[in-house]
């Protein structure tokens, strides 16, 4: 990547406000390093996959490259093996391109940034930048490729020739290294890019931006490859871009198909990186002057996800080489305009009005990494057909896909750097809305009852609350339900709701409340502070509920201080039939329950608490 060696300032500026109140967090972010044993570590390189296996084709085995013809792209460090990649069996295989076709063709398959595109079983690859064995330069090759993938990808686990299973033809119009390539509706779209001959030269300008945007479609019968509807928009001011991002993208509830470009090096006689996204759709291409893209301008590992029913397309870049970098410490961007390596993961939104925002994740790559590396999607995901992650069908924690190769840096600027080793696993738990938005929820004490209270603002499709109760500090005790209130719905009002939880012994309790909708699905409120049932300060003896009963009932009384306790049951002749308690108990509120057993008869019954200094009677009725 060219940059400006001119002597800089690091300025930090203060732009949280318009960078995190831009947009809410869609989905939290969770990395996860997996080892591989002898996968490439590659970057820049061509990528398609098909029936659970990865492959790759070209790329460099270096880091980023030196500014000198030297060291810039030195042919021992081109990819010259097709490689795949069995992610669960943890298995690589490889075949040199070499073996099967003419230098003529695989020169490209070992060249680097090349433009290239999977639809369906068809790997399409456009241009690259690398080393042509016929006239022993640098070049950027004018070659569009086919590729049968799944049967690329048999081969080189059997050990067979590929050359049946790629068609190649030359075009001028193809030219192009460090672009992108996309397809939309019946086009392809090759986004910025330029023509890059000889090595690199920091006071030789051979560089020369295409500064268009090209569209055509490319037809092949499994035989022959042609490109036809050929046409190309021309914007030597925002289209001199190479080294972006091209994101698939959707709108209008999903139902329509949109790209997006975002990023990109370097303008017009300033080294630094574009800001302003520009959208691709069937009719039109459009420079977003509203927004400038804050962080990550340069081609990086990203993941694009889409939610319906708020109408808003979500794209996260993982780590890569940005004008901007969060300072943990001052809770600040930092500029720095030689687009420094980062370990930032950020989440670039685009709402249903227009409007854009971005967030950074709390998450981080585990080093500077992610430039020219590839987020592979996870085959079960649910996904739309142009690859964009169907937001609204995820629940919980969930692996969206694998960060793969790209470039290590030890450094943010002028370190050293390597091809990366890490492969990553990344899961995404979406952020949903709550069906019920919680106003307050509290609590009070009467004796020893406890008085639950809640106001909601809001509820959609809200069947009711659990009130559920654990007694607090104690191991390997459960949460139980201990009543249920009926919600409202669905209403736009606020709600008060109250639930008493009666007659608990003296201790610390937790409450939550689980709120739970007409499908089934469920969220959790919990009261902040856990409730304390205190010493009463008197003796006293309730009357049993229900009353009469059949056939059982509960017997509550509450003692001031700890003494010896007896509680018995007795007939209307004045004979003891039972004996609830006879033990000590420390100061506190009890509950018994008496069940009247098979053989006592309809009638009157009477209680007696008896603690030392305080004894009461009451009466019961049995109706049988």
């Amino acid at each position: 990547m060219q940059k400006s060696f001119l002597t800089f300032l690091m300025l930090v500026v203060c732009l949280c406000t318009n960078f995190s109140s831009a947009t809410s967090n869609p989905y939290s972010i969770e990395i996860e390093e997996t080892l591989m044993p002898g996968t490439p570590a590659i970057h820049s390189f061509a990528f398609a996959q098909s029936g659970g296996k990865w492959l790759f084709i070209g790329g460099r085995t270096n880091g980023l490259h030196g500014f000198t013809p030297a060291t810039a792209f030195p042919k021992q460090f081109s990819n010259k093996n097709i490689f795949v990649v069995d992610p669960v069996s943890m298995q690589t295989w490889s075949r040199n391109i070499f073996l099967d076709l003419p230098f003529t063709v695989t020169d490209q398959f070992r060249s680097s940034n090349m433009e290239s595109v999977q639809i369906g079983n068809k790997l399409y690859i456009v241009g690259g930048y690398g080393y042509d064995s016929t006239v022993n330069s640098l070049k950027t090759f004018s070659l569009l490729s086919v590729i049968d993938v799944n049967e690329i990808i048999q081969a080189v686990i059997n050990g067979n020739s590929i050359a049946p299973f790629v068609r190649q033809i030359t075009d001028s119009r193809m030219q192009v290294t460090g672009g992108e390539l996309e397809k939309l509706g019946d086009y392809f779209y090759l986004t910025g890019g330029h023509i890059f001959t000889g090595g690199y030269r920091r006071t030789v300008n051979n560089q020369i931006y295409t500064d268009q945007i090209r569209k055509f479609k490319i037809n092949d019968n499994g035989i022959n490859v042609s490109i036809s509807d050929y046409s190309a928009f021309t914007d030597t001011t925002e289209y001199h871009r190479r080294d972006l991002n091209l994101v698939p993208a959707l709108k209008d509830n999903g139902s329509t198909e949109y790209l997006i470009m975002y990023g990109g090096v370097f303008k017009r006689n300033i080294d630094l990186p574009y800001l302003n996204p520009i959208y691709i759709d069937d009719n039109s291409i459009t420079v977003d002057y509203g927004y400038q893209q804050i962080m990550n301008q340069y081609t990086t590992a990203f993941m694009s996800a889409y939610n319906s029913s708020a109408g808003k397309m979500h794209t996260t870049f993982f780590g890569g080489m940005s004008l901007h970098s969060y300072n943990e410490i001052t809770q600040s961007l930092e500029y720095d305009s030689l687009v420094p390596f980062i370990d930032d993961i950020t989440t670039l939104t685009r709402n249903q009005d227009g409007t854009s925002g971005e967030i950074i994740s709390t998450e981080k790559m585990p080093a500077l990494l992610g430039t020219n590396a590839k987020f592979i999607l996870s085959d079960s995901i649910p996904k739309y057909s142009n690859d964009v992650i169907k937001l609204d069908q995820i629940t919980g924690r969930t692996l969206a896909g694998y960060v793969y190769g790209g470039i290590r840096a030890l450094l943010p600027n002028n370190g050293a750097s390597f091809p990366s080793e890490y492969i990553l696993k990344v899961y995404i738990t979406p952020d949903v809305p709550l069906p019920v938005e919680m106003v307050s929820f509290n609590s009070s004490v009467s004796n020893s009852n406890v008085i639950l209270n809640w106001i909601t603002s809001s509820e959609q499709n809200n069947s009711g609350f659990e009130i559920e109760r654990k007694i607090s500090d104690r191991e390997n005790n459960d949460w139980i339900k201990t009543g249920f209130v009926n919600g409202s719905g669905n209403s736009n009002v606020q709600n008060t709701y109250s639930f008493e939880d009666r007659n608990l012994s003296t201790g610390k309790y937790e409450y939550r409340l689980k709120q739970i909708d007409f499908n089934g699905n469920f969220s959790y409120f919990s009261l902040e502070d856990a409730v304390k049932i205190g010493i009463p300060d008197r003796f006293s003896l309730s009357q049993n509920y229900p009353n009469p009963f059949n056939p059982t009932t509960i017997i509550n009384f509450q003692i001031s201080k700890g003494n010896n306790v007896t509680l018995k049951i007795y007939n209307s002749s004045g004979s003891e039939i039972a004996t609830l308690v006879n033990e000590f108990k420390q100061a506190g509120y009890y509950s018994y329950e008496f069940s009247a057993s098979g053989n006592l008869a309809s009638g009157v019954y009477y209680y007696k608490l008896n603690s030392g200094e305080f004894e009461d009677v009451k009466r019961m009725v049995l109706l049988k």
